[in-house]
């Protein structure tokens, strides 16, 4: 199959036995790979959504696209699919660098992993061998230490790895995949830890087959000249990453302070991409067939890092009150070396902060010092002390203080550096993204502050369900394909799909490509259905609902029902948020019906 290898690798920690599987092209062309695929195999290899997230039996899937390592630009991308300690929900999260060509090139569209070794394992899978190797002596190494020791004994093959916190199984222990990419969100890192899996290294020199060379090679090319003709992708991003967004988030009010209290920073020139770019020398580098090379690195107080990111700026930065660009990026550095998601780091943070600053909670520690924050970010890693408690997340971690409304989630996931209250089609993202709040489901940004390609009121709730949900499935698509969504400031919709049907040689009329971003996000949505997951775990935290915020967001507050009555209705599902006989038809769905069937909401 064109664009597919055709072939499914999976692995069980326990037995220390594979089996390589094959799949249909009706499996591929209903979820294309990537996300969806990940969802799709995840029902299929997991005995049943409630089983545990740390428990031996949660399963992993790693997968890649049908566009993945071919030469259409930015076709480096991976995802890893699970259900999540964090939130409860499926989760998936998606990283760039060299690793999910690697899976490709070992002959594979997936990796599933289930099980649990006896001891710290990790695997060296190659085109002819897959290697169970006991490294006990890797036990809590942090990840630079790790990568040397990997790129060193392995220098031909591609790795992705855990750090103290994953194998501590903190709730938002990250994965890092090569020596500078992350798999950030959602404690993917605690699922591998919890499987005594300490890396994943890869290599391989097959190649995915394509349809039509030459139709493809001149989308190649036309797809470069877009992406070097928009000043975003051509060079705004190479010069400072996101973090150029800093100065901007914060003029337009939604630039989040003291957790969450504020939205506007006094200090945010000071931390702006800007200000790190004349303050820090730095480089930049690029993933696989990437023109765009997003990826920033810094000279910081201990030599070359990771410069860090707009999201991590706004929550280890004005969330906490801090405004010295070398304190983010010293904190930036060490949530990377320990294997920590530096959202959930700084969010949980901020929540301990308010509960101090209001009396619920006796610690020695503030808004706008750093004093201690080290330490503590490290404890939480090593789980320590105070960062046992934390390492669970902000919301259980509030609900145990007596607080749960100091929490800036949902489902359990951390808000990112967007105040809803300044981005209303955002704040229904957060509420109804089926991972929690993510900024990557349907990011907002382009049309509510960007204008790309128009620009829309941005304090409104009218009309932002129909919006949301035409990027929600849109970019359920890109994460399957699976290419960089940067390119979204650049390339029209339809050329997606033209790719797609460059590489696989296979028609995908309008109408059925849309549904196949539909398909999976409602694919996620019966999973979250089975674990009990109600209308009223759509809902942002109450203070985005009666407080308003500061600067342009005065007053503004989330009116998020009549959103929601409204994004139900459009999605096909009834008041309770479940799919209908008639959308579960549709979208070829009805055989997962049986996942919520014993829910007392009748879902007619």
């Amino acid at each position: 199959m064109p664009g597919w290898m055709g072939k499914i690798l999976y692995i069980d920690l326990s037995s220390k036995e594979h089996q390589i599987l094959e799949s249909g092209e009706d499996f591929y062309h209903k979820f294309l790979g990537g996300r969806g695929l990940g969802a799709r195999l995840l029902f299929k290899f997991l005995e049943t959504p409630h089983t545990e997230p740390l428990s031996s039996r949660n399963t992993l899937v790693f997968s890649t696209g049908p566009l993945t390592a071919t030469v259409v630009p930015t076709t480096g991308r991976m995802t890893l699919t699970t259900r999540s300690p964090l939130t409860g929900t499926i989760f998936d999260s998606n990283a760039g660098g060299y690793w999910g060509p690697a899976l490709k090139g070992a002959g594979y569209d997936a990796l599933v992993i289930t099980g649990k070794a006896e001891t710290l394992t990790r695997l060296e899978i190659n085109e002819n061998s897959i290697k169970f190797v006991n490294c006990p002596e890797l036990s809590g190494w942090n990840n630079s230490r790790t990568w040397e020791h990997l790129d060193q004994k392995l220098p031909e093959y591609q790795h992705v790895y855990i750090g103290p916190a994953g194998e501590n199984q903190v709730y938002f222990a990250s994965v890092s995949v090569g020596k500078n990419r992350t798999l950030g969100r959602g404690g993917m890192g605690a699922v591998l830890g919890s499987k005594n899996l300490k890396a994943v290294s890869l290599k391989g020199s097959r190649q995915p087959g394509v349809a039509d060379r030459k139709r493809t090679e001149k989308i190649k090319e036309k797809s470069l000249t877009w992406l070097e003709n928009s000043p975003l992708t051509a060079s705004r991003l190479e010069e400072m990453g996101t973090s150029m967004l800093v100065n901007l988030i914060n003029e337009a009010g939604v630039l989040p302070t003291r957790n969450f209290q504020e939205t506007q920073f006094a200090g945010a020139d000071s931390i702006s991409g800007e200000s790190l770019r004349d303050r820090m020398e730095a480089s930049s580098g690029s993933c696989f067939n990437c023109p765009i090379a997003c990826a920033r690195q810094i000279i910081g107080p201990e030599g070359e890092q990771a410069g860090p990111e707009y999201e991590t700026i706004g929550l280890l930065g004005s969330n906490l009150g801090i405004s010295d660009p070398e304190l983010i990026a010293k904190f930036n550095q060490l949530c990377n070396e320990l294997g920590l998601d530096t959202i959930s780091t700084g969010s949980v943070i901020a929540c301990l902060m308010e509960l101090v600053d209001r009396g619920y909670f006796d610690y020695q520690i503030s808004f706008a010092s750093a004093e201690g924050l080290a330490d503590l970010i490290e404890d939480i890693a090593r789980r320590r002390g105070l960062g046992d408690r934390l390492a669970r997340g902000s919301l259980r971690f509030a609900r145990e203080a007596g607080h749960p409304e100091l929490a800036m989630q949902v489902k359990g996931l951390d808000i990112p550096a967007f105040d809803p209250r300044g981005m209303k089609g955002q704040g229904l993202g957060y509420i109804t993204s089926n991972r929690g709040a993510c900024h990557l489901r349907a990011n907002m940004l382009n049309i509510e502050l960007l204008g790309l390609p128009e620009r829309i009121d941005r304090f409104t709730e009218e009309g932002k369900a129909a919006l949301l949900i035409q990027q929600q499935d849109l970019n359920a698509i890109l994460d399957s394909l699976i290419v960089c969504k940067f390119t979204l400031f650049a390339l029209a919709e339809g050329f997606y799909r033209e790719m797609l049907e460059a590489v696989t040689g296979v028609s995908f009329p309008e109408k059925e490509f849309y549904a196949i971003g539909e398909r999976i996000w409602n694919l996620e949505k019966i999973f979250n259905l089975a674990v009990g997951f109600q209308r009223c775990d759509d809902s942002l935290p109450l203070r985005f609902k009666v407080e308003g915020g500061s600067g342009p967001l005065a007053g503004e507050i989330v009116e998020e029902e009549k959103m929601l009555e409204d994004y139900y209705r459009i999605r096909g599902w009834n008041f309770s948020g479940i799919p209908v006989d008639e959308t579960l038809s549709r979208l070829e769905l009805r055989e997962f019906k049986h996942y919520f069937l014993g829910s007392d909401i009748n879902d007619s």
